[in-house]
């Protein structure tokens, strides 16, 4: 995923951050008299708790759009990409799979090419290879996670804003309880606080619920995707010790050997029989 594409998703929530609440205001304002929808009542009783809320719920929708493009193994393996480069190792040429790594940009070709960055003067250290592989794969692949795990932190922190928002609702319907005491106006205004506090705990469920499933969701899909890289980096490693080894060009030649070691017969001896168990010769006089 390109730069300038997360950029501009993250312009666009941005600007509906600033400019949704404004409208989602405007409506409640209109629909104060008498809300009648699930979605209005919770908006009429958020209060001052809308505004984080607004955030949350268009950030976290923002997060669940781009991990669904960008979660995807294309975005991450590609097999015309990765058949050229194995085919430069098996041949031995280095410089020529760094320089397709470089040609082409994926996470798959980022860890490739840490491993065979690590191969100086024709050395095959498998180690620092190894080594190699694991740090470029730690880079390149934690920075997709990054934007899961904000899924997740959209998802745990909702529900603590719903537990503020309840817990301040019910110290003020206490308040109420206390300066007032019971009936009249004074119930009223407790029940509202109470009734507040419920719906601050509901908006924080309602907006942690979905985000957390996503989380999930790409969690699991993008630790697939991880495994597949993985075994590209070890099919890798094996490649380039085998054709190191001589192991892709001296199959066909030892082939060859076996099939003539298996054509030479054993030479034969005129006057002794075939048989392989020979009585001992008389000794000589």
């Amino acid at each position: 995923m390109k730069f300038g594409f997360t950029r501009l998703l993250f312009v666009l929530a941005l600007t509906f951050t600033v400019l949704y609440p404004e409208m989602l205001v405007s409506v409640a304002v209109a629909q104060d008299a008498a809300p009648t929808t699930f979605g209005g009542k919770m908006v009429a009783a958020l209060g001052i708790f809308l505004y984080p809320f607004i955030i949350m719920v268009v950030g976290g929708f923002t997060l669940i759009i781009y991990n669904g493009i960008a979660i995807r193994k294309k975005a991450f393996i590609k097999d015309d990409v990765v058949a050229p480069i194995m085919q430069e190792v098996q041949n031995l040429n280095i410089p020529g799979a760094l320089s397709l790594c470089d040609q082409y940009k994926i996470p798959v070709t980022s860890v490739l090419k840490g491993g065979l960055s690590r191969i100086q003067d024709d050395e095959l250290d498998i180690e620092q290879i190894e080594k190699g592989l694991e740090e470029s794969s730690g880079i390149a692949l934690s920075k997709p996670f990054t934007w899961i795990n904000m899924l997740n932190t959209i998802g745990s922190i909702a529900p603590m804003i719903g537990l503020l928002g309840t817990v301040t609702g019910m110290i003020g319907a206490f308040n109420v309880l206390t300066e007032s005491g019971m009936g009249g106006e004074s119930s009223q205004k407790m029940a509202g606080n109470i009734g507040s506090a419920l719906w601050t705990t509901a908006a924080g469920l309602v907006v942690a619920i979905p985000t957390l499933i996503a989380y999930f969701l790409y969690k699991t899909k993008f630790g697939n995707i991880v495994a597949e890289v993985n075994q590209v980096a070890g099919e890798m490693v094996f490649t380039l010790v085998r054709a190191a080894r001589g192991g892709f060009d001296g199959e066909e030649g030892e082939e060859v050997e076996e099939e003539y070691y298996e054509e030479e017969a054993a030479p034969v001896v005129e006057g002794l029989p075939p048989s392989p168990d020979l009585p001992p010769s008389p000794p000589t006089a």
